[in-house]
């Protein structure tokens, strides 16, 4: 019974079943829409989610009011001081707003994320007619680990946050602990939901750079033929073809060789034309879905990442805030917490950057064809292509703030640096004025 329910969940032939475990989060709300395996291969938004949605953020905001109404919060079970308060007010109004961000686009620009998977389907059918077909289990694989990962990950630091909580003699109570660990859990949603999506772009940009590979290779073999002369041997020929193709071909993961892209290199480049501008305009909407709540996501990252350091630098700097028992305690929890927001941008970022890497390869396949064809048609098709991977390149964006790639890693550990040293002298002229007031009172 059980190997039979896995058969049937590990099996993939579309781009529907591939997507599956994408759609289990809309049992929280944050995927509104419901798949239809059927003959009209339709996307339609969900009922059920949108309600589930809002009930999962009038209950995140009820959590977080009776939090803020009470005055607690975790970071003021350790110690209180001017900064702190600073910090801890400034994470809760950049809480607030990106889980009403996130929220807001998930429930009410749903149509864009169903626009995604329908230009998708779209995609796969033009690769039907090339005679090629997408790796439907691969990306179901990928979306299982993926979600399996994003489940273990918060689970652990959610009972360790908790588990370490109790360990220094706090008890949180339920409402202020949910504030806590709903943002937790619905940044990683949002996270899991571009991952997925941008995990689609990445595989048909592959098979576009497989065609487009497969295309180079016919080419090379004509030429290698028609420059051999007739006096050697096969074997020579062959030598050379495979000596030919090494320097010329770059090395790129195959699915499959069509004799329809070999035999008809120009409706090939052609249905390539159109596969890419598909392509992008699949990346350009995950875009405008994902700019603002990745703005977000994004920004309570780097405040979190930031007051953690400082506060781990001010009990280092001055330990006797801390009770000796709950020195322990305090720097696994924000060591823990810090390591969770860096792992979050770590994922956002390469998710975007392999996507952006993997698009950029067809530019170079193709002036490789372009510098080894006579093909007249061929070489118009070739031009026309360059032209469009020149003016529709790939790039995310948060808001058209800063781009998502690599780049941004250095970017936010310079503003961190940065604003943690002045985080530190604002504590150092805190605490002289604090001893002059104490010595002062003294004297008196």
């Amino acid at each position: 019974m059980a190997f039979r329910l896995w058969m049937g969940i590990s099996q993939a032939d579309n781009v529907f079943q591939s997507l599956r475990p994408l759609t289990y989060i809309s049992l929280v709300g944050l995927a509104p829409f419901r798949l239809n395996i059927n003959a009209d291969k339709e996307v339609h938004t969900s009922t059920y989610s949108f309600v589930a949605g809002i009930v999962h953020y009038l209950f995140f905001v009820a959590c977080f009011a009776s939090s803020v109404r009470e005055g607690d919060s975790i970071i003021g079970y350790f110690f209180q001081t001017n900064i702190t308060k600073l910090g801890d007010s400034t994470l809760r109004l950049t809480g607030i707003i990106a889980m009403s961000t996130i929220f807001g686009f998930a429930m009410f620009r749903r149509q864009k994320l169903v626009s995604i998977m329908q230009n998708n389907i779209v995609v796969d059918e033009i690769f039907v007619r090339l005679g090629m077909k997408l790796d439907y289990q691969r990306i179901l694989l990928f979306s299982f680990l993926i979600s399996l990962g994003m489940v273990i990950f918060n689970v652990i630091y959610l009972c360790v946050s908790f588990g370490l909580l109790i360990s220094a003699t706090f008890s949180p109570s339920f409402v202020t602990f949910m504030a806590f660990a709903l943002p937790h859990i619905n940044i990683s949603l949002m996270v899991f939901k571009f991952l997925c999506t941008t995990h689609l772009a990445q595989s048909r940009f592959s098979m576009v750079n497989d065609i487009l590979q497969d295309i180079l290779d016919a080419h090379i073999e004509q030429n290698a033929a028609l420059e051999l002369s007739p006096m050697h041997s096969a074997v020579n020929h062959q030598r050379y073809a495979h000596r030919l193709r090494n320097l010329i071909s770059t090395p790129m993961q195959r699915y499959s060789v069509t004799s329809i892209i070999r035999q008809n290199p120009d409706y090939a480049i052609k249905q390539v034309s159109n596969i890419h501008n598909l392509l992008c305009d699949i990346c350009q909407t995950i875009e405008e879905y994902f700019t603002y709540p990745l703005l977000g996501i994004i920004a309570i990252s780097f405040l979190f990442i930031l007051f953690d350091d400082f506060y781990i630098l001010e009990a280092l700097l001055n330990p006797k805030r801390l009770d000796y028992f709950e020195a322990d305690e305090f720097f696994a929890f924000f060591l823990t917490q810090l390591m969770w927001y860096i792992v979050i941008i770590f994922l956002i970022v390469e998710a975007s950057s392999k996507t952006i890497r993997q698009s950029s390869y067809s530019a170079a396949i193709v002036h490789k064809i372009l510098n080894i064809s006579d093909d007249l048609e061929v070489r118009d098709r070739l031009f026309r292509l360059s032209l469009q991977l020149s003016h529709r390149k790939v790039s995310f964006t948060a808001a058209g703030l800063f781009r998502l790639d690599r780049t941004l890693i250095f970017t936010i550990t310079g503003a961190a640096t940065c604003y943690l040293i002045i985080l530190m002298q604002f504590r150092s002229t805190q605490h002289v004025d604090e001893t002059e007031a104490v010595r002062n009172t003294t004297d008196y």
